[in-house]
Parts: structure tokens; sequence; C-alpha cells
């Protein structure tokens, strides 16, 4: 009965996460729905349910891994976004999926520390830069009308992805835990719906935005490596995932100027003589 309730709390709230921002990208644009997506409801969650089970020792181990992913997932953003010129949805996750897993099995296989896990990251950061597509990420996508079923089905097929994982990876010790923890599962989950919905150009633009807004997932992985231990396993996710909430906000604060900022400028080049 508890698991059917984790499964099936866990699956909603993913599924109403995708829905809500696959709407929200129509008048918000890539820049900020990328940085709903990265905020880390799927290892927030996820860390707080193992938390209840397992030790600050085990949370913090695994919230390393989920940081060294980190490098991953930018590989995988830089990797779809490139090849959405040439395919679609499946194509292009074949590919990413692929380029995430190839430094994730190098991940599982090392003795993982601090310096190491950072090393991942900024190779991920580097392949990220040097591969990263010049894009409009303040555009608006084509307004085309709502397929309601299609949407939920989407979405709920995301919540089941992110449910399971998130329910089962306490079986799998900390390290496995924290490395499929780190797999952009809702990331995948409502690309999925952008590309479909809006086309593979904004879905690329929403992923090549969501680059530098990953920062927020990263930031929740290494304060809950660092914080668990000193606090106990629960306080340690809810303070992790507290800040990180806190730095996607600031984070949507300052895009939402730059946002203005740049429509200002184009109205009046626009208006002007």
């Amino acid at each position: 009965m508890e698991l059917a309730l984790s499964l099936s709390w866990k699956l909603v709230a993913t599924a109403a996460l995708i829905v809500l921002a696959a709407r929200l990208a129509r008048s918000l644009g890539p820049f900020m729905t990328s940085i709903m997506i990265t905020i880390p409801l799927n290892a927030g969650p996820g860390f707080f349910f193992i938390a209840l089970e397992q030790p600050a020792v085990f949370i913090s181990q695994g919230a390393l891994f989920a940081f060294a992913a980190a490098g991953p997932v930018l590989v995988f953003m830089s990797v779809y976004a490139q090849a959405a010129r040439f395919g679609g949805f499946g194509f292009c996750l074949l590919l990413a999926s692929i380029a995430w897993w190839l430094p994730g099995l190098l991940l599982s296989q090392i003795e993982l520390t601090l310096p190491s896990a950072f090393a991942m990251v900024a190779a991920g950061a580097l392949f990220a830069r040097l591969t990263r597509r010049r894009m409009d990420l303040f555009q608006l996508p084509k307004i085309s009308p709502p397929d309601w079923p299609a949407l939920i089905l989407r979405g709920l097929a995301g919540g089941i992805a992110v449910a399971g994982i998130a329910s089962f990876n306490a079986w799998l010790g900390p390290d496995m835990s924290g490395l499929l923890l780190g797999f952009p599962t809702i990331v995948t989950a409502s690309v999925w719906v952008l590309h479909r919905r809006y086309g593979g150009e904004f879905a690329a633009a929403t992923l090549t935005s969501g680059q530098r807004s990953l920062v927020t997932y990263a930031s929740f992985c290494l304060l809950l490596h660092l914080l668990a231990g000193p606090l106990p396993a629960v306080s340690a996710v809810l303070t992790a995932f507290a800040l990180s909430v806190c730095l996607a906000a600031l984070l949507a604060w300052l895009v939402w100027r730059a946002m203005q900022r740049t429509r200002a400028k184009a109205s009046a080049a626009t208006s002007s003589p």
C-alpha cells in the first residue's frame, strides 16, 4: 500500500509538471521553460524517499554520483540539440541517451571523489560550450490548438518513468541510485512533449538553455553531498532542495528581466523610422 501511494504521488506530480511546462512554454519561451524542467524534481523527491530509509552517509554518496552525472547531462543536451537538425524525437533521444550512458558507464566503474566529480562536470561543460548551437533562447513557439489527450498521455508516460526510478533505486546502492537519479528523466519527458508539439528547433533551444539552468540541479546535488552527515538525511534533502529552488527563482527573475529588455529593444527597433 505504501509503495502504491508513493508511486501514485510521484506519477501525478511529474505528469503535472510536464503538462504545465508544455503549456507555459507557449508564453515563456525556451529559457524560462528550461529553468522549470531543470529544478531537481526527479532527484529531490527521489533522495527524500531514500532518506526515509537510509542513513546520511548513503545519501551523501548517492548525491556525489548525482552531481557528477551533471556532466553527462550536459553532453545529453548538446547531442540532442545538434541531432534535432536532422531527425525527430526518437532519433534525437537515441543519440542523446547513448551520449549520456558512455560517460555514465565510466562513472559507475570508478571510485568517485569530489575532485573527480568536479572534473566530470567540467568536462561536460566544456563539451557543451564547444558544441553549443546559436539559437534564439527567447523565441515563442507557433500557437497550435491544444491536444489535451496526447499531452496528458505523454505527461503520464514521463511520470511512470520517474516514479519507477525514484521508488526502486534504493535497492541498488548509493552509487547506482545517484547515477540513475542523475539521468535527465523529467527533461526527456518534457522535451518529448515540446518536440512533438512545438517542433525540434524549439526543443533544441530549450535544451540549449537548459545547459545554463542546470546549475539548479547541480547545486542541489552538491549541497546534499556536503550537508548529509552534518545534518540528518531528511533535513539535508529538504535544505538542499529549498536552496536550489531559491536559486532557480533568482535565475528566473534575471532571465525575465533580460527577456523584457530584449523585447523592449526589438519593439523600439520596429517602431523607429
